[in-house]
C-alpha cells in the first residue's frame, strides 16, 4: 500500500493558499461588477440626455434659423392644435418696434429690460386662428413669403418654452 509522504503542515499551507486565491478572485469579481454598474448608470444617463434632446429637435432647429412666414404660421397652428406648452412670439415689420404678438401662451421675454425672468403666463384667450388670418394691412399679419429669424428659449430644465420670430 502506498502512503502519502506529504506532511500535514504542507497540506494546511496548500489549503490556506487555495482559500486566499479564491478570496482574491471573488474580490476582483465584485469589483468588476461594481464598475460595470457604474458604467451602465453613466450610459443610461447619457442615453436619457440624448433622448430628451432629440424630443425637442423639431423645435430646436428654429434657433438662429431663417424661415418663411408660411412655416411660422404652420408652426403656430400645430402648437395650438396640439395644445403644447409652447409660446410662439412674432414681430413683424408692420408692428411697432419690439412689439411681439404672443400665440398659444404669453411669454415674458428675458431679453427685455424688465426684471421678470422667462416664464410662461396664461394661455392666450383670444382666437389665434383669427389673428393668423389677419388682414394684410394689419400689424399682426404674417406674410407667408417674408423671412423670419428664430430664437429659442428654454426653461431651467432645458425644455423649449418659447420660440421668438423676428421679421428680417
Amino acid at each position: 500500500m502506498k502512503t502519502n509522504n506529504m506532511a500535514d503542515a504542507t497540506k494546511v499551507l496548500i489549503l490556506v493558499a487555495t482559500v486566499i486565491v479564491v478570496c482574491v478572485l471573488c474580490a476582483v469579481g465584485f469589483k468588476m461588477v461594481n464598475e460595470g454598474k457604474s458604467s451602465v448608470n453613466a450610459s443610461t444617463n447619457n442615453f436619457n440626455n440624448m433622448t430628451s434632446q432629440y424630443s425637442d429637435i423639431d423645435l430646436a432647429i428654429y434657433d438662429g434659423a431663417n424661415v418663411q412666414g408660411s412655416e411660422v404660421t404652420n408652426l403656430i397652428r400645430k402648437a395650438i392644435e396640439s395644445e403644447s406648452y409652447l409660446s410662439i412670439t412674432v414681430n413683424t415689420k408692420a408692428s411697432k418696434a419690439n412689439t411681439y404678438r404672443d400665440y398659444n401662451y404669453e411669454f415674458k421675454d428675458p431679453d427685455s429690460n424688465t426684471s421678470t425672468a422667462a416664464s410662461l403666463g396664461d394661455m392666450i384667450k383670444d382666437n389665434a386662428d383669427t389673428q393668423l388670418k389677419a388682414d394684410k394691412k394689419s400689424s399682426d399679419y404674417i406674410n407667408p413669403a417674408a423671412q423670419f429669424t428664430g430664437k429659442v428659449y428654454k426653461d431651467a430644465n432645458g425644455v423649449i418654452i418659447c420660440i421668438k420670430f423676428t421679421q428680417i
